[in-house]
């Protein structure tokens, strides 16, 4: 018997948009997935992703963005994304809504005219491309700066046409099963990019005023309406503020909109952010505060009777309850929260709010997987994306149950003992320091923003704390002297990595990054910091706020080129406001109590940059000298950065599917 928490009222109540009466406040957002055929057909691969966040609590599912007009938008926003502007469509939506419903969810569906300047697929046409390219078209004659691809105006005849291919669209999706549509006018895609002066540089009846711009979104409605009825929910999808300034649509006008919208016929408004030159506001970075969108919600709630949704980093239900009982909004819009966790509001019912797997907002899933054309995945949850092979989380049993052995309690090592413990192993953990995650994360989320990161730990120590078959021994660090008392059938070598230290002359003078970070040395003054990976950059913006100002000097031509879109955007920002000066494509000749001298890496003219400190963030190396004393006596896997120094997505994903073979 689930009982209901009450810690979350306003989360759990009752909602209703339109007449469609919904379980709860919470709506899964839609996020592109690419698990679509390539002729954009939904597939079991889609269903199973949704069945899962349905059985798991959510009130309304939005299915992600499906192409409604492709014959006049005739470029694919993603490659593989949905379609549904074809009888053929019908039947594989059915499937995925009756499934919806059956795990006991509402869905509504994120349909769009197309991604027209910013469109960042090929022709549907399949084998066009280095063959021919389509031009992609848009409202009036400007590019996205983002894309950067020519475009050219539709015409009148088109958009009339767009807006009765839209319509039928619409009208697949209610003859499919949805309870609702939803239209995709965010982000400056083809119908945003009419809203907004930023594309909209028209001079007919559909450019010019607002009331102009205007004009396609009202005729999209009310096309709609005529083939679906008046009674069946609208939502609108739609950026609030583009964070363009005066070259963009702002908030009044949007409030001028959000009442014209309501006076259409509009069931809700689902208030987003931004287009993708302002694409940091869309989906928000680490460095950006919690429900930082939720303002703009309640900017437009103030001026309409209608349900309205608020957004942006709201992944925890207290910030999500938070939002709703101060009335700025009425629904709570979670995207990235749902890929790390299909169980969010199952839990929240449950009263088990420790042992969510809560999002820590790396946007892996989209700036390093859809924004690549990749399939989405995502760094905490190695089966997001994955639930057909892994019905309802189930990793299944291993053949012989086995002792396993696991040096090292960091990502990697925390994840092949979470699986390998559901697997039916026996699990013991081994780690030197007091306390999870006591190596490269601890270091990674010492600054407030990243804190987040320790959601990682916290969510490990719980699940395995439920474990009885995993025992986790702190304080334990293994070595030569007492390798011998680890009896195990298989060892997992999880030791992570070290800091990189090279041989350049008076490298003893430098201080090592994780050392500042952590606050086990103190720098004053200006600070030199060798390397501007991530390391380098995040001990930067520390030092930034601790009052120092930096200087970063890197042998690539710029830096934290590893590092995600969105985040990238944002500290590169921060990096700028300070003043902080980045020196690329220098190599350091050597360090003194002076300061560092540097040289160009295709040899000129040195210079010496003067400091009060200088950090070391080369980088790391692996650590694995351990593997050693086990290869006589067990079967020995060596995963994480222990293998290869990489990112937190590589290490838990290699602990996920080492546990898999064991």
């Amino acid at each position: 018997m689930i009982s209901r928490n009450t810690k979350f009222p306003h989360l759990l109540a009752p909602g209703k948009i339109g007449n469609l009466e919904l379980k709860n406040r919470v709506v899964m957002g839609p996020t592109e997935t690419l698990y679509a055929t390539s002729d954009g057909e939904i597939t079991d691969k889609i269903i199973d992703y949704y069945v899962e966040r349905a059985r798991g609590g959510c009130g309304l599912i939005t299915v992600h963005s499906a192409q409604g007009a492709t014959k006049i938008d005739k470029i694919d926003p993603y490659p593989g994304s949905i379609r549904v502007d074809d009888n053929m469509y019908v039947p594989m939506m059915a499937e995925l809504t009756e499934a919806i419903h059956r795990a006991g969810a509402k869905c509504t569906i994120n349909i769009s005219a197309g991604g027209g300047a910013q469109s960042l697929g090929f022709p549907y046409d399949k084998g066009s491309q280095g063959v021919y390219s389509e031009t992609r078209v848009a409202p009036g004659t400007l590019p996205s700066r983002f894309v950067g691809a020519p475009v050219r105006p539709l015409t009148v005849d088109e958009i009339h046409t767009m807006v009765d291919c839209f319509g039928w669209s619409c009208f697949n999706a209610k003859r499919a099963g949805f309870d609702a549509v939803t239209i995709h006018a965010i982000g400056g895609y083809l119908i945003s990019e009419f809203l907004t002066p930023w594309f909209n540089n028209r001079t007919d009846e559909y450019g010019g005023s607002l009331e102009n711009r205007y004009r396609l979104l009202h005729e999209l409605i009310e096309n709609v309406q005529a083939k679906c009825g008046r009674d069946f929910p609208i939502i609108v999808r739609w950026s609030v503020d583009e964070f363009l300034g005066e070259a963009g649509r702002q908030v009044e006008d949007s409030k001028i909109m959000a009442q014209w919208m309501e006076r259409d016929g509009v069931a809700a408004l689902d208030c987003e952010a931004a287009v993708f030159e302002s694409v940091e506001w869309m989906i928000p970075s680490i460095y950006q505060p919690k429900a930082t969108l939720a303002y703009l919600a309640k900017e437009i709630k103030n001026v309409v009777s209608i349900p309205v949704f608020a957004q942006g980093r709201i992944f925890d239900p207290e910030v999500a309850e938070e939002v709703l009982a101060s009335g700025q909004a009425d629904f709570v819009s979670l995207s990235r929260a749902w890929i790390a966790e299909p169980n969010w509001v199952r839990k929240i019912e449950q009263g088990d709010e420790e042992g969510l797997r809560r999002c820590i907002n790396c946007n892996y899933c989209i700036g390093k997987r859809v924004f690549a054309q990749m399939p989405l995945r995502c760094t905490f949850n190695p089966i997001a994306g994955r639930e057909s092979r892994f019905p309802k989380g189930n990793v299944g049993k291993a053949d012989v149950k086995k002792n396993v052995a696991i040096i090292g309690a960091g990502p990697a090592g925390l994840e092949a003992a979470y699986i390998a413990a559901q697997r039916g192993h026996n699990v013991d953990i081994y780690e030197k320091s007091g306390r999870l995650c006591g190596g490269q994360l601890a270091a990674a989320s010492s600054s407030p923003c990243k804190d987040i990161l320790q959601h990682i730990p916290d969510f490990f120590s719980v699940q395995l704390d439920r474990m009885p078959n995993v025992t986790v021994h702190l304080n334990s660090p293994i070595t030569a002297e007492n390798a011998a008392a680890v009896k195990a059938d298989t060892v997992l070598i999880c030791t992570g990595a070290e800091p990189l230290l090279p041989g350049i002359p008076g490298i003893e003078k430098a201080v090592v990054a994780n050392d500042v970070l952590l606050h086990r040395a103190e720098v004053k003054g200006h600070v030199v910091i060798c390397g501007g990976g991530q390391v380098g950059v995040e001990t930067a913006l520390e030092l930034i706020e601790r009052g120092c100002s930096v200087s970063i000097i890197d042998m690539l031509p710029d830096v934290i080129l590893k590092e995600e879109l969105m985040t990238r955007i944002v500290m590169m920002k921060k990096l700028g406001a300070a003043n902080a000066r980045i020196l690329c494509n220098k190599k350091i000749c050597r360090i003194t109590d002076e300061g560092v001298e540097t040289e160009p890496v295709d040899g000129g003219e040195k210079e010496f940059v003067k400091a009060d400190a200088v950090i070391a963030a080369f980088g790391t190396k692996p650590v694995n000298r351990l593997a050693a004393l086990f290869e006589d006596r067990a079967e020995v896997m060596v995963i994480g950065d222990a293998k290869a120094p990489d990112t937190i997505t590589a290490a838990i994903h290699d602990g996920f599917f080492a546990a898999l073979d064991i």
